[in-house]
């Protein structure tokens, strides 16, 4: 049966692939590397919109009761005016070029606070880049709305690194 008639986005692919998206982001995930210091973060932010905010959405409800900062899913061109120099920023947009996740980045960037991207690429990774943040890359192809496996998966290790971080400069200091 032909589905593309029907299928216009491909979703039925993009589910029958979802196994392997998963293993795809699991690579990413273990693999990611930061290049700057995360230790005084305060709070997390993730600025997205639609599908790149879904990867935001399951980690909270996931870790809500595991974390000990606020961690806050934004979908605005701008951030909750608390957002400062100890909050991270982590801006998510699948296309690299969602207006709403740019100006997030552009306001995090004014206002100092931490930055790490995660895209397939656009004005975003292009900025990411210029300015020296930490960027995660994912595959593109897909809809962002079925690329749940790539905006999740490398924040749940995201998440993880930076905590670990923060765990052993605490010992650190105490």
């Amino acid at each position: 049966m032909n589905y593309h008639k029907i299928d216009k986005s491909d979703m039925f692919q993009s589910i029958f692939d979802f196994p392997n998206q998963l293993e795809t982001a699991l690579k990413i995930g273990k693999k990611i590397k930061l290049t700057k210091q995360y230790n005084n973060i305060k709070n997390i932010v993730i600025a997205g919109m639609g599908g790149s905010a879904v990867g935001g959405d399951l980690l909270l409800t996931l870790l809500k009761n595991h974390l000990s900062i606020p961690l806050y899913i934004s979908r605005d061109y701008s951030l909750p005016n608390w957002v400062n120099k100890s909050s991270l920023v982590i801006c998510s947009s699948y296309s690299g070029d969602t207006e709403e996740t740019l100006s997030a980045f552009n306001e995090a960037k004014g206002k100092k606070s931490a930055i790490i991207g995660i895209t397939t690429g656009g004005k975003l990774a292009q900025q990411l880049e210029e300015n020296g943040f930490d960027k995660i890359i994912i595959p593109g192809g897909l809809q962002p709305r079925s690329a749940v496996s790539f905006s999740l998966i490398p924040l749940i290790y995201l998440i993880q690194n930076l905590l670990n971080a923060q765990s052993r400069q605490q010992s650190l200091d105490d």
